[in-house]
């Protein structure tokens, strides 16, 4: 008849690869109902005495489990654990302006200029003075030079105008130019655009 508890241990026994042992002797003194275990090459392995087979049907399950924990737990060893991925600090917050900038275009809102040169202040510090000039068609009289004790740096922002300072002929100048007055020269505007506004940025050093 068919041992429902020996069909159990030796599926059991083959899904470890060993094969199951069980004995059917009833001689006095025998390995009747004892079961034992060989490996795949037919060595022994467990419940394998030099009288026969020792181990009970518990024993031989028990066995086969703790086998089975251990073949997965160095299965489960084996498998490198993944490294922790660094999480990036966050960054800091920006500190907080402690002032405005104030920005300001020198050439927003000019004047119309038309009568007379416009002159605005820009920057005016110890040394140093700033401004800017709106010019439409003024030109300086030929007996009346402009002279200033101060140096002189004049930049054309914009517009067209005809400078000359004296001992030297007329230039013109287009957006972009710049010329040096040495203080105490004599200088004429000869001529600004009529059309547009010519617009000049002087800076006047002590």
């Amino acid at each position: 008849m068919p041992n429902e508890t020996t069909d159990k241990l030796r599926e059991m026994a083959a899904h470890r690869g060993l094969s199951l042992l069980s004995s059917r002797r009833r001689k006095p003194g025998g390995d009747f109902g004892k079961y034992g275990l060989n490996d795949a090459q037919g060595a022994a392995v467990f419940g394998i005495g030099e009288d026969g087979l020792t181990a009970s049907a518990e024993a031989i399950e028990d066995y086969l489990r703790g086998a089975a924990s251990n073949a997965w737990s160095k299965s489960a060893g084996s498998v490198k654990a993944r490294p922790k991925l660094k999480v990036a600090p966050a960054p800091k917050p920006r500190p907080k302006p402690r002032f405005k900038v104030k920005v300001a275009n020198l050439l927003a809102k000019l004047p119309a200029a038309e009568r007379a040169e416009a002159f605005s202040e820009v920057l005016a510090r110890p040394g140093i003075r700033i401004e800017r000039i709106v010019s439409r068609g003024q030109a300086t009289p030929q007996d009346e030079p402009m002279v200033q004790e101060q140096d002189e740096w004049v930049l054309l922002l914009e517009g067209a105008a005809g400078l000359r300072i004296e001992d030297s002929a007329e230039v013109a100048l287009a957006p972009g130019d710049h010329v040096w007055i040495g203080g105490g020269q004599a200088h004429w505007v000869t001529w600004t655009a009529k059309d547009r506004a010519t617009v000049w940025l002087a800076v006047h050093l002590d």
